[in-house]
């Protein structure tokens, strides 16, 4: 029985003090006040004072054959593609609500220009297009519909067209169902808009999890759908919450930290907590076959566990003397993410799903923390948080190349990054006043909710 496969066994006695760095590194929580964790100014510097050591500086935007970089806040330089969304018809309020949902999802998309929406429009209640004015005004796309009510009903007609094509729509859909379903309904069919563009379906009606103060001692998690709206507090009067991440049928995985620094791991829709070991049990990540992977000291220090989701403990996958933390599963479930200060300040690492093959990917910088896979990158890539001259950005680097890319520079302090599901946007929370979207290019910048989080979860 080798390593992977023993779940007991270790260093015992390593201290409170890297429990405490344990949890303050998983949580994130150098960009967060101090009093996030509610320890004592003296565990908080033994937590966040990480050696720094010789190491190759992080990318800076500037690096790259064609000079620096240009950040636009609303919209990526390259030729996108312009698309128009002019007043829907029908009911005037419903039909400005369904049309204000559908621009921000193409502005946030990061694969569409809006251009003026008035230039052809003609009568709201003509599902029809005059493509000569479109093509006029510019538009090589128009979404046009109606939102009419009956009482609490609703009916929604949306057609996509393009403007080459004539007036044939290339895309209609027809929604019934109460008013409270515009939002939900406008998502959708923006997500058959992208799949008819790109082949891959949209992630609009997706959400975003996290964790926040919510007063001096206490701490609550937290969801919002990833345009900003529909905030779900998951958590009250629990204490501190935080590390959330999600679980099986949209339950929501959540560690407590108790007075005396002890931490329990909690599913939502159980009163008991899932691991209850000796020390700190957190960060767990929802794997394949029924599997997650968690954080826990029970030997005295940080190392990764794989457990089912109902907290059976199957196999211990760290075997070191110094912090094993934010385990992420990698696509398809074969490999993780996670970081570790085995080589003397955090960086990021992967290792097979067994705990084999453990490998360091990250080479520049000194404290790289809380990685998140990309789902659907041509190459297998994780985007992080680097801390830069006391500041942290996002970055990406491929596996196995260890190419670096830097996403975000001169715009506050910016960390937790997580990657949405089609792999076209990463979310992160920016020190410029709440959670952020960009693409992959980490331009089109923009702020979709406000508040302070931390460690950000997409779902899927």
């Amino acid at each position: 029985m080798n390593d992977a496969q023993r779940v007991g066994g270790g260093r015992r006695g390593t201290g409170r003090g890297r429990t405490a760095a344990a949890l303050a590194l998983l949580a994130g929580v150098l960009t967060a006040p101090a009093f996030v964790l509610g320890q004592s100014d003296e565990t908080n510097d033994e937590a966040v004072a990480a050696p720094e050591t010789e190491a190759l500086p992080l990318p800076q935007l500037t690096e790259g054959p064609t000079g620096p970089l240009e950040l636009e806040i609303y919209g990526p330089t390259r030729e996108l593609y312009r698309i128009a969304v002019p007043p829907l018809g029908g009911h005037a309020t419903a039909a400005q609500q369904a049309r204000d949902v559908a621009k921000n999802d193409l502005r946030l998309s990061s694969l569409f220009r809006l251009v003026d929406g008035t230039a052809g429009v003609g009568d709201p209640d003509d599902l029809g297009i005059t493509p000569g004015l479109w093509m006029d005004a510019g538009a090589q796309g128009v979404i046009k519909g109606t939102v009419d009510l009956t009482g609490g009903e609703m009916t929604m007609t949306l057609r996509l067209f393009e403007a080459v094509r004539g007036n044939e729509a290339v895309l209609a859909r027809t929604y019934e169902g109460p008013r409270s379903e515009i939002r939900a309904d406008v998502h959708d069919f923006i997500n058959e808009v992208l799949l008819y563009f790109t082949g891959v379906r949209g992630i609009f009606g997706t959400r975003i999890l996290f964790s926040r103060p919510t007063s001096r001692e206490t701490k609550d998690i937290f969801s919002v759908g990833m345009d900003g709206y529909g905030l779900k507090q998951w958590t009250r009067d629990r204490g501190k919450n935080l590390i959330p991440n999600w679980g099986p049928r949209g339950t929501v995985f959540f560690t407590t930290v108790a007075e005396d620094d002890s931490a329990k791991l909690y599913r939502s829709d159980l009163e008991e907590p899932v691991l209850a070991e000796p020390g700190i049990n957190m960060g767990a990540a929802m794997g394949p076959g029924g599997k997650m992977a968690v954080v826990l000291t029970r030997d005295g220090n940080a190392e990764i566990y794989l457990a089912t989701v109902d907290g059976e403990l199957l196999a211990r996958l760290t075997y070191n003397e110094t912090i094993d933390v934010s385990p992420i599963w990698a696509p398809g479930g074969g490999k993780l993410a996670f970081v570790s200060d085995r080589d003397g300040t955090p960086q990021v690492y992967v290792m097979n799903a067994d705990g084999s093959g453990q490998t360091r990917v990250t080479f520049r910088g000194s404290y790289n923390q809380t990685p998140s896979w990309c789902a659907r990158c041509d190459a297998p890539t994780i985007a992080f948080a680097g801390r830069d001259s006391g500041t942290f950005d996002i970055f990406t680097v491929e596996v196995g190349q260890g190419t670096m890319r830097r996403m975000t520079q001169f715009q506050g302090s910016n960390a937790d990054p997580t990657w949405s599901p089609d792999g076209r946007l990463i979310g992160f929370y920016s020190s410029r006043g709440g959670i952020y979207l960009m693409n992959t290019e980490g331009l089109n910048q923009n702020r979709v909710a406000g508040g302070f989080a931390e460690t950000l979860r997409w779902s899927n």
